[in-house]
């Protein structure tokens, strides 16, 4: 079994080197777009469901082939602050670093939350399942210093992988 990388993971390597991604690692942004925000996810954000959120999703990739498929739901305010956000490509300081950079605002505690669920429709694809195939799956809350949410994370697990 090929190891895991979390979100958790990410944000240790980023600040202990720099680089958020493992050797022999690469991203591939599928989609970074303002969307009006669904229910669960305006409840973890502390916004009111419809308002404008940034959505970033993105694939991980290694040797073995998908790593985690990761979506990253960050309040409008902060994608005013790093339009960046709002760009197809990787980020150099990924989204922990660019949100840091440009507001202040530290990642300091997190929740995660990892639970096995069905495959949505749109992420199937990239895993290379069928849609509701059971899957391993990590949720992340992170709140800066200020006990602000900057982002909520929801990340499907390749499948082979040792969390």
């Amino acid at each position: 079994m090929s190891k895991l990388t979390s979100g958790p993971d990410r944000l240790q390597m980023l600040r202990a080197t720099g680089d958020g991604l493992r050797p022999g690692e690469r991203t591939e942004i599928l989609g970074a777009h303002l969307v009006s925000t669904p229910s669960h996810v305006a409840d973890a954000l502390g916004v009111d469901e419809g308002d404008n959120v940034e959505r970033r999703r993105r694939a991980y990739y290694d040797g073995q082939g998908v790593v985690a498929l990761s979506t990253s739901w960050l309040p409008g305010r902060i994608a005013e602050a790093a339009p960046e956000l709002l760009v197809n490509q990787p980020l150099p300081k990924m989204t922990f670093g660019l949100v840091e950079e440009r507001t202040g605002r530290r990642a300091a505690k997190r929740r995660d939350i990892v639970a096995i669920k069905p495959v949505l429709e749109d992420v199937a694809a990239v895993l290379n399942l069928d849609p509701g195939v059971p899957v391993l799956t990590m949720t992340n809350c992170y709140w800066d210093q200020h006990g602000e949410v900057t982002e909520y994370a929801e990340d499907y697990l390749g499948q082979g992988r040792e969390l």
